[in-house]
């Protein structure tokens, strides 16, 4: 087993969250009824990759909301528009 030597730092900032503010997604500007298509971003990424990406990111938020007690729904299905094969997510609650 190799030896790991650690230096133990002081006052060294944690950096802000760049995570902070930044949504790939517009759920949260969503109202119900309303919808959003989402293609492929790079060449080699599968529909079925895209919808296992979407599933995770709109089940993340629903979460994120349910806890902040307003929750929230959404759907997802296949969709095509102007011929691309993607995801259609619409808002239902």
């Amino acid at each position: 087993m190799a030896d790991f030597k650690f230096e133990i730092e002081d006052d060294i900032p944690v950096p802000p969250d760049f995570h902070t503010g930044l949504r790939k997604y517009p759920f949260a500007e969503m109202k119900v009824g309303q919808s959003i298509f989402l293609a492929p971003e790079y060449e080699d990424e599968s529909v079925k990759r895209l919808g296992n990406r979407v599933a995770q990111a709109r089940q993340s938020y629903q979460k994120k909301m349910a806890k902040l007690k307003t929750p929230v729904q959404f759907t997802q299905r296949i969709d095509t528009k102007d011929d691309i094969m993607g995801y259609r997510v619409w808002r239902v609650s």
